[in-house]
């Protein structure tokens, strides 16, 4: 009876009138019988009501009608069955029963708005089913006006939505989190970065971001595999997460970088949420057998101080990172103005070694080393200069951070190699001898798998013999390598022929262990112990130097600038010495010089 009241408001309403006007088209003609017509009428009515209750029987949308304040008239029986509510129980505002609590004042005040403007209705809402369990459904309806404008009915469906819904949701919070630590990924953290700047910005309070790198992450891999890295990442995240206590949101930029920021009313309550943050890192990390003390590099720049918007304070807690990794890693720097001007630098660097890359600018110097025990020179050490148009030939410190770009430091290898192998083919054409010549590689180009077999490919193009170098490596070789890449490339270019030399060795990273375990030919005492020695100096000099001899390597004092320096090495035992007290580095044209004066003595 109900549903043919609403079915009889419906027909009052004009809907169906098109049907009902072709019915009685077929039954007013000349001559019809009202008895005729009533009949006809009765007839189309009951094929209209069929075809209703076919089409919601068949569409798994529940259909519904309510009174232009909200108030239910009508649900299809499909709404009664899912939610286990009766027809009594939802008219009026009784169907707010089966709405989820916590959608309910939105739902509320949807109403309200959308009743007073007239303006369809498009919202999802939780709703409770007969089972106690809440599932999501989406619900639309659209106003009936009469000629005025005023809403005499609300005619609507309901559409469960709930396994397409978790679907899309699943979508989003992937598109959002980092899929190994359940973090916020990349742009979301950075995203809600920028809204915590803007509440701030709104309340008067202060925002600190915190950006961590972990030191040596990729050692971690070499070293206990990928799972144990893998787990690292994890517990970082947990760690983060357990210290960073709202307002806060903690992320993972990529790789082993990670990013909280800290939202609090006052300075004092961001310096010992930042205390907190650091000491979460401070315990040993765990992992079955395996423990390992996970140092990070950590930047942190302010809002506002050091940044009106999120972006300006990501850039600035990123040069604060930068510089807490300049100086060693396993620190945390703060944002300073300075830092700016150094960044700006280091980026004309990158400029400008680009640049003389692009105009063919590179060319090496070469400076002789000596035998200290005949005074002959014994081979050169190839250095990078490059030639500036107006100021002449540059030293190499005016484009240092080059050698720690990727791209650009093999780019600058791979060009002085070229120069160099081009250099020794002509002398050799010429028939004069130079020994070996010492060429540098970076730790950026040692990072490559295949750098020996270019380095081998590239002395064969040019036609000069393995025999004829000597790689010079550092410690930072070793730093930013596994020990069995490295041991791979040693090994592979020391049987081709070319000589391994230890540069700088003794200052730092570079170990008694590396000589067990690699195939070193020479060691380099660094400069700063020959040039201004003070007695622990000088006995680092001579331990290097019987160092070298019980293992059969070769030693190459660098920066000798007098023959005090020269006769103290020759009598401790040094075999080669290089320096401007024999000879300033030179052109290339300025070897065959020094070799045709030698020849000549």
């Amino acid at each position: 009876m109900e549903r043919l009241e609403a079915h009889d408001d419906w027909k009052r309403e004009g809907l169906g009138e098109g049907l009902l006007e072709r019915s009685e088209s077929r039954v007013n003609q000349p001559g019809d019988a009202d008895h005729d017509r009533a009949l006809w009428l009765e007839q189309a009515s009951r094929e209209l009501e069929q075809r209703y209750r076919y089409t919601i029987a068949l569409s798994p949308l529940v259909v519904w009608t309510a009174w232009p304040n909200g108030d239910i008239l009508d649900i299809d029986e499909a709404g009664l069955a899912r939610t286990g509510l009766s027809m009594g129980e939802v008219r009026g505002q009784g169907f707010f029963a089966a709405v989820h609590p916590d959608d309910r004042q939105s739902v509320a005040m949807m109403w309200r708005r959308n009743a007073s403007l007239g303006h369809p209705i498009d919202n999802e809402v939780r709703m409770r089913m007969r089972d106690g369990s809440y599932r999501w459904h989406r619900s639309r309806a659209a106003p009936l006006k009469d000629a005025s404008g005023k809403i005499l009915r609300w005619y609507g469906t309901i559409e469960d939505i709930h396994d397409r819904k978790l679907a899309a949701d699943a979508v989003r919070w992937a598109a959002d989190h980092d899929s190994l630590t359940g973090i916020w990924a990349r742009a979301a953290f950075l995203t809600g970065l920028e809204r915590a700047v803007e509440r701030a910005a709104e309340a008067g309070s202060v925002v600190a971001l915190m950006l961590f790198d972990l030191d040596n992450f990729k050692q971690v891999n070499d070293r206990f595999g990928h799972d144990t890295g893998d787990a690292l990442l994890k517990d970082v995240a947990v760690r983060l997460s357990g210290a960073a206590e709202e307002p806060a949101m903690v992320g993972r930029l990529g790789g082993d970088e990670f990013a909280l920021y800290l939202a609090r009313p006052d300075s004092a309550r961001l310096a010992a949420a930042i205390d907190r943050a650091v000491a979460a890192l401070d315990t040993p990390f765990r992992y079955g057998a395996i423990t390992y003390h996970c140092r990070s590099s950590i930047g942190v720049a302010f809002y506002p101080a050091d940044g009106a918007d999120g972006d300006t304070l990501r850039k600035n807690a990123d040069l604060a990172l930068y510089d807490a990794k300049a100086e060693g890693g396993g620190t945390l720097c703060y944002f300073r103005g300075e830092l700016r001007l150094q960044m700006q630098q280091r980026l004309s660097m990158l400029s400008i070694a680009r640049d003389a890359l692009d105009r063919d600018l590179i060319l090496p110097y070469y400076q002789p080393k000596i035998e200290l025990g005949t005074g002959r020179i014994a081979g050169f050490e190839a250095l990078l200069r490059w030639s500036h148009p107006g100021r002449g030939v540059q030293l190499p410190a005016t484009i240092a951070v080059a050698f720690d770009d990727p791209e650009l430091a093999i780019a600058l290898g791979e060009r002085m190699q070229e120069k160099v192998f081009a250099d020794i083919r002509g002398w050799r054409e010429r028939g004069l001898d130079t020994g070996r010549i010492a060429i540098n590689a970076s730790a950026m180009e040692f990072r490559g798998a295949d750098f020996a077999a270019k380095l081998i490919a590239r002395l064969a193009a040019f036609d000069v013999p393995a025999t004829c170098i000597e790689l010079e490596i550092t410690e930072g070789v070793f730093f930013d390598n596994s020990d069995a890449h490295v041991r791979r490339t040693i090994s592979t270019l020391h049987d081709a022929g070319i000589t391994i030399a230890l540069d700088d060795f003794g200052t730092g990273y570079a170990s008694l262990a590396h000589l067990r375990q690699f195939p070193v030919d020479v060691l380099k005492i660094d400069r700063s112990f020959v040039q201004a020695p003070t007695a622990c100096d000088w006995t680092i000099v001579r331990a290097i130097i019987g160092l070298g001899k019980g293992l059969g390597i070769k030693t190459v004092a660098e920066g000798v600038e007098t023959n005090e320096r020269r006769d103290a090495l020759l009598n401790d035992g040094c075999d080669f010495a290089q320096g401007y007290l024999f000879s300033p580095p030179v052109a290339s044209t300025g070897v065959v010089g020094l070799l045709e004066a030698e020849r000549a003595r």
